[in-house]
């Protein structure tokens, strides 16, 4: 997460003194060759691929990039979004059996506009199709897009366009086969904010459950979910109204049902990590597991994004060493408790922000961008960002 939005949100000094740093690969392209932003990574045994906005000069594109088990790039970067003057941002990509798909939104840098895409690639990521996300007159933005058996199930955020300006914000969904084709009607199925700049969503028993941070009846974001059924939606609210902002959730749900929910919140007076772990189903009901407090530094702790590999979760965050932002990691089991303590990632240059992370193997595959920049703000005061890669094997 727009994810200049991350950018501007997020462009603050950190620190959590941690232990432990993986070997990092050389980066993926030199400095001042290709900017990389807001990473995404899609991984089955038989490949693994990143994602990116970026590009060379001024603009800003869709490109993917393969890798191998052991985090190390094995060919060039393809762009995957279309030519033209819009800038395109934010990928959500997947694999599936019908090849990677890749949803994102552009921006119409004369205009303004916001409009969502969904795309297919085969297997050396060449695009094959490319479909709108669009409902009437509002923009889109933020799609996030998951698979379930033949099914690409997509949701993104209806933002208010100059014609619609006097509603809110609220998160759509449609259903489109595994050659692009729409296999549903585009349906409302929850609220948003103009602040909401994020959707995460996993799949359970072939529906969709997406989080996201909304305030809602308060005056401050809060955490969400919105389960996707055939009949409706089902909404439900998952931290209370305390006056701290609880933001940017990542929900991931494993085979055996356990959901593993991960945000950061401003309610202990700083920025900091949690983590829930417990049944999906006591979630979907508003009563989330006891969350656990992740970092306890003095810098803001923010960013973190989790996967499952069996029965651990993996977790990585952004925070600060020695004065520098860096990625960390941990793992936890299906209780939720830390199964070692955490691992500090990047080392490189610049500052580390925004990870990515995957099962690989009996581990898994972590994605983020090394970036420097000039002052504070967006990404256009960016002066170079490179796409990084490293092993978390807990």
């Amino acid at each position: 997460m727009a994810k200049p939005r991350m950018l501007a949100r997020y462009a603050l000094p950190l620190i959590l003194p941690l232990a432990g740093c993986a070997h990092l690969p050389a980066p993926v392209v030199e400095a001042g060759e290709m900017r990389a932003h807001e990473l995404s990574l899609a991984v089955s045994p038989q490949a693994a691929w990143a994602a990116w906005h970026g590009g060379m000069g001024e603009g800003s594109a869709i490109f993917l990039q393969p890798l191998d088990a052991a985090a190390q790039a094995t060919g060039p970067a393809v762009k995957a979004s279309s030519e033209g003057t819009t800038f395109a941002y934010e990928p959500d990509l997947i694999q599936g059996d019908g090849g990677l798909f890749a949803a994102w939104y552009q921006k119409n840098p004369f205009s303004n506009e916001l409009s969502g895409w969904l795309a297919g690639l085969d297997a050396a990521g060449k695009r094959r199709w490319l479909v709108p996300l669009e409902q009437e007159a509002d923009w889109s933005r933020n799609p996030v897009v998951r698979i379930a058996g033949k099914r690409l199930l997509v949701a993104w955020i209806a933002q208010p366009s100059l014609a619609t300006s006097a509603r809110d914000p609220s998160v759509w969904y449609r259903e489109f086969s595994l050659s692009g084709k729409p296999l549903t009607a585009p349906r409302e199925v929850g609220g948003a904010d103009r602040d909401t700049w994020n959707l995460n969503a996993a799949v359970a028993d072939g529906r969709m459950v997406l989080a996201l941070d909304a305030a809602g009846s308060g005056d401050t974001n809060e955490l969400h979910l919105i389960e996707v059924t055939e009949q409706g939606s089902r909404h439900v609210q998952l931290t209370p109204d305390d006056g701290h902002a609880s933001l940017y959730p990542d929900l991931q749900v494993n085979e055996a049902g356990q959901a593993a929910l991960t945000w950061f919140d401003e309610r202990d007076g700083n920025r900091e990590v949690y983590l829930s772990v417990g049944p999906l189903a006591d979630f979907l009901t508003g009563h989330m597991a006891a969350p656990i407090r992740v970092t306890h530094g003095e810098g803001e702790s923010i960013g973190a994004y989790l996967a499952w590999n069996g029965d651990r979760v993996g977790l990585v965050w952004s925070d600060e060493a020695a004065g520098q932002r860096r990625i960390f990691a941990q793992a936890f089991g299906s209780a939720g408790r830390p199964l070692a303590e955490a691992r500090q990632l990047s080392s490189g240059p610049g500052k580390s922000s925004i990870p990515a992370i995957r099962a690989s193997g009996a581990g898994f595959l972590v994605a983020w961008n090394d970036y420097e920049m000039e002052g504070s703000g967006g990404h256009a005061q960016v002066t170079w960002s490179r796409a990084r890669f490293a092993r978390f094997d807990p």
